[in-house]
């Protein structure tokens, strides 16, 4: 019989070490290809031509949203355990919001204050809409570039909130889907049906369902059609990955990079995450390690804008590997005081105030359009805000 993914009395998995560790190193190396083979001028001329020997190695850092996609498919499937869909809503809201206000409103007061001239064509009127993460759906720009990311997160969000809201979170039904994304997301590039395939993030989606899967592995056990789905969408994955990775290489640093360096670092991408969480390396433990996992998001949020901007202000009075350096140890010290003193003073606050608010909602809702004499019964995914807190 199948296994549900989510249990409501199913303790939660130990925590992965090198799951963190590899997640501070996905954000470090896009760090550092924003700074150093990105196509920007703010070293006095372009980065990879300032760093003619380290961007041989950084230009492929863009891999590491790659991996942060990856990543998330293992761990949020994780997340839905015991969890319903309220509950998982609550977590990613608590979880993604408080570091990301911040980090808006920063790159708000640089962008239209401090550095006028690096704004790129944002205005005032793009703040609101950044606010909710969902500006990218609406046609406005992103405060900051990378945010670009977030609006891919959100709809697998999306995809498997509504999936859990159904019942639909068996092993067979995330298999089901781990199938069925990929396959449409190519289906749709090779019928140049561009702008659904945006809508549906199926340039991404075999990279979250090879992590889905892996966690299945993770938890319920090898079979060779789990390991089957591993390969194919690693397969699919490196597909896309090539072509994005090439793409971006010639637009956005000027380099001419095969897309099979990037297909290739694809599958060590799988295979990494493999490792880590399915040998015995996955019970490596360290304190250290958690910590530098926490850096990761508020690290990925605050280091570009803020980086060039320091990169154009210094570069002509520092020296490049000591302004370098300084500026890998200020962003992980910003990183370090978000995570501590906006993430975890305001995080379960906000995760518990959508909990309630949402489960206050659904009950008025049964409410008003319950006819009189008709009792709906509660969901099996339905908690009370006392449980679910």
């Amino acid at each position: 019989m199948s296994k549900t993914v989510a249990t409501q009395n199913q303790k939660p998995a130990p925590r992965l070490g090198l799951l963190d560790a590899l997640r501070i190193t996905a954000a470090l190396i896009v760090v550092l290809y924003h700074y150093t083979a990105w196509g920007h001028d703010h070293w006095g001329r372009q980065a990879a031509e300032f760093w003619p020997v380290l961007s041989e190695f950084t230009r492929y850092g863009q891999l590491g949203v790659q991996l942060f996609f990856l990543i998330s498919g293992f761990v949020i499937l994780m997340s839905l355990q015991g969890k319903n869909v309220i509950g998982f809503i609550g977590s990613r809201v608590g979880r993604l919001y408080p570091a990301y206000w911040l980090a808006v409103l920063a790159a708000t007061v640089l962008s239209l204050g401090i550095w006028p001239s690096g704004n790129e064509g944002r205005s005032a009127s793009d703040i609101l809409p950044n606010l909710s993460m969902m500006q990218a759906g609406f046609g406005v720009t992103d405060m900051d570039g990378v945010y670009w990311t977030l609006w891919v997160e959100l709809r697998f969000y999306v995809l498997l909130a509504a999936l859990l809201s159904m019942g639909f979170v068996k092993n067979k039904h995330i298999l089901l889907l781990s199938a069925i994304w990929p396959a449409l997301g190519l289906y749709l590039h090779f019928t140049s049906m561009d702008k659904l395939q945006e809508w549906i993030a199926g340039q991404y989606a075999a990279l979250f369902a090879a992590g889905m899967v892996l966690f299945l592995i993770y938890q319920s056990g090898h079979s060779i059609l789990r390991w089957s789905m591993v390969a194919g969408n690693t397969a699919i994955a490196a597909f896309f990955t090539g072509i994005k990775g090439r793409s971006d290489a010639d637009l956005l640093s000027g380099m001419d990079i095969p897309a099979w360096h990037f297909q290739l670092l694809t599958v060590l991408c799988v295979a990494l995450l493999a490792v880590c969480t399915l040998t015995p390396l996955k019970n490596v433990q360290g304190k250290w390690l958690a910590v530098a996992g926490s850096l990761t998001y508020p690290l990925y949020l605050v280091h570009q804008l803020w980086g060039w901007w320091l990169i154009n202000q210094l570069h002509g009075f520092v020296n490049k590997y000591v302004l370098l350096a300084g500026l890998l140890v200020l962003m992980l010290g910003i990183a370090y005081l978000v995570a501590r003193f906006v993430e975890q003073p305001l995080g379960l606050p906000l995760r518990n105030a959508t909990i309630k608010g949402l489960t206050e909602s659904q009950a008025w809702a049964k409410k008003a359009l319950a006819k009189p004499g008709l009792v709906i019964p509660e969901s099996k995914y339905q908690q009370s805000w006392h449980q679910i807190r």
